[in-house]
């Protein structure tokens, strides 16, 4: 009776796409090549998700401004929330990320969204009247409240928003927007409004400085 003999099946070599691609144009190459096309191709791969989550999930800012203190400090930095306002608009009283372009450059700014279109925004008595009712709240620099940062007291009257009885309307698809630190921002002030096409998302964990990290801006109940 003859024994039969069992033949070991390997397991079959298995190409990554890019040593497919190469193959099928007439390329060949060996399991050495092949190997590191592999490696290639992660890369790559890791590249485009990367590409992808910065572009329409999340990204990183950095705040290199006193515009915004004492609620953000100058090299502060930000992780935003783009994805989730895809499907919602930001809240006025949250802080937000947009494009401004001033003098041909364009720069990505962290101001206080303050009012939407169709509200009507008046600076006066150091508050911030939108739709003619004050916003008090320390989220809006409370005049009243004795413990508040002197830079966020007080709202001035600056740029085009010349005087107390200047009242503006702010534009179907337009944001009014400020800075926290009053004497020392460029803001809706000075050039109007922020187009919501121009809205990036909103800060929601803060990563430096370290003694800092967190959430913020309203998120899990976080300070705004």
């Amino acid at each position: 009776m003859k024994q039969q003999t069992k033949e070991k099946i390997l397991p079959k070599h298995h190409k990554p796409l890019l040593a497919r691609l190469a193959n099928s144009i007439g390329i060949g190459t060996s399991a050495l090549s092949d190997n590191i096309l592999g490696w290639v191709q992660a890369l790559l791969f890791a590249g485009i998700a990367a590409a992808l989550i910065i572009t329409f999930v999340i990204m990183r800012v950095n705040v290199p401004t006193e515009s915004m203190e004492p609620t953000i400090s100058v090299g502060s930095s930000f992780f935003v929330d783009k994805v989730s306002y895809y499907f919602r608009k930001p809240t006025p009283g949250q802080f937000i990320v947009f494009w401004h372009t001033n003098r041909g450059q364009t720069d990505r700014l962290v101001k206080r969204l303050i009012a939407v279109g169709g509200q009507t925004v008046q600076i006066k008595d150091c508050s911030v009247f939108v739709d003619g009712k004050p916003l008090t709240d320390l989220q809006f620099n409370s005049p009243s409240n004795p413990s508040s940062d002197p830079r966020r007291k007080c709202y001035k009257n600056m740029g085009q928003m010349t005087d107390t009885e200047t009242v503006w309307t702010v534009r179907p698809g337009n944001y009014f927007v400020l800075g926290d630190n009053s004497n020392n921002s460029e803001d809706s002030r000075f050039w109007k409004f922020v187009k919501e096409s121009d809205f990036i998302g909103v800060p929601f964990v803060q990563v430096l400085p370290f003694d800092q990290f967190g959430f913020v801006n309203g998120y899990l109940g976080s300070a705004r």
